[in-house]
């Protein structure tokens, strides 16, 4: 069904919040991954959080019970590309984390805010506003004054740039595939995807379970609200969204990280470092308020 002119600019306001949700619970991740990796290896750390994700999106669906018709052939390649996508993102991500800071990891990952549009224009679907350009830019301006000392990288920062890649590409595939399949059957595929090929990955290792026992509310915290939940909240927002909105959006999981890193493991942002935070929030801001202002006089 079609929706009016005066509840569309209400129902991307909504998802706008909904998404929010997100870079809160995977801001909070980066540094519990920096706790974690200290006693399992990065490919554990990826399987058991994938696979807890797993059972929580299979849990809430017991509960919400999606019609039948929503169950289809084509969530097979949907959640294999997507969930190939996630893996990729998470485990360069925490293969990144366990050779860099927490803090410097959330920024770097947030790179995806100028890969995904980027990504989405180059696919012919979206072409960026001058207000989402605006933002990408002073949000890249932000990131660099936050992450960037001299303009060198070291080897784990690069590995988590390049899972920032597949992050952008993931969001860019979500807005695809969102419009072809039901939102809560697609999250569950693509969390299946990637919970079989993490578990492939890590097999070798062993399943280090005494180690991940002992790390279980860490575990509840990356795998069943990272993964489960923020993932299915991230499918759902953005059938409402565009990828640059969303992108800008997720970016706020960057200060998330570094908030809770400053708290949890001790980890400060020199003055030069809260500058590019400013700058970075001021982006999110006008990403988000702009468009309001331009469609309030034709809201009835």
């Amino acid at each position: 069904m079609i929706d009016s002119m005066p509840d569309r600019p209400a129902r991307t306001r909504a998802a706008g919040l909904l998404l929010l949700l997100t870079p809160v619970i995977w801001g909070a991740t980066f540094p519990a991954a920096k706790v974690a990796l200290r006693h399992v290896s990065p490919w554990t750390f990826v399987a058991w959080s994938r696979g807890l994700g797993l059972l929580a999106i299979a849990a809430v669906l017991l509960v919400s019970r999606p019609p039948r018709e929503a169950w289809t052939l084509g969530l097979v390649p949907a959640g294999a590309l997507l969930g190939a996508l996630m893996t990729a993102g998470y485990t360069l991500q925490t293969v990144g984390i366990d050779h860099t800071s927490a803090t410097n990891a959330g920024f770097i990952t947030v790179l995806y805010v100028v890969l995904a549009p980027a990504g989405a224009a180059l696919i012919g679907r979206h072409t960026p506003d001058r207000v989402d350009v605006a933002c990408l830019a002073a949000a890249l301006a932000g990131l660099a004054l936050l992450s960037l000392r001299g303009g060198e990288f070291r080897a784990g920062d690069l590995i988590v740039l390049a899972s920032s890649a597949a992050f952008a590409a993931h969001i860019v595939a979500v807005d695809v595939l969102v419009d072809r399949h039901a939102a809560a059957p697609l999250a569950l595929a693509q969390m299946a995807a990637s919970a079989v090929l993490t578990a492939a990955i890590a097999l070798p290792g062993g399943a280090q379970a005494g180690e991940v026992a002992s790390l279980w509310w860490i575990f509840v915290l990356t795998g069943v609200l990272g993964s489960g939940i923020a993932f299915s909240v991230q499918v759902m927002a953005q059938r409402s969204l565009s990828p640059v909105r969303a992108s800008i959006l997720l970016a706020a999981e960057a200060l998330v990280a570094a908030l809770v890193a400053a708290i949890w493991l001790g980890e400060r942002l020199s003055a030069r470092g809260w500058a590019g935070a400013a700058v970075v929030l001021a982006a999110i801001a006008v990403s988000e308020l702009y468009p309001r202002r331009l469609q309030a006089p034709t809201e009835g």
